[in-house]
């Protein structure tokens, strides 16, 4: 994320036999998307790492759907 390189974002969302297909190109991501989540603890196997969660709702209206 810190050099910026974004990859497309396939959001697969599936509901008992009903499943949708969303697509967000990687041009339209901002780094607002990326919220960074808590880092893990120091007791787990890569204590520290810190990971993100995407925050959809800034660019909901930029995905796709493709099925």
């Amino acid at each position: 994320m810190d050099a910026a390189i974004y990859f497309p974002l396939f959001l697969v969302l599936v509901s008992g036999k009903r499943y949708a297909i969303y697509y967000l190109a990687a041009d339209l991501q901002t780094i607002e998307l990326f919220k960074p989540r808590a880092p893990l603890s120091k007791t787990a196997r890569r204590a520290g790492w810190q990971g993100f969660i995407y925050d959809t709702a800034r660019v909901k209206a930029n995905f796709v759907r493709l099925v």
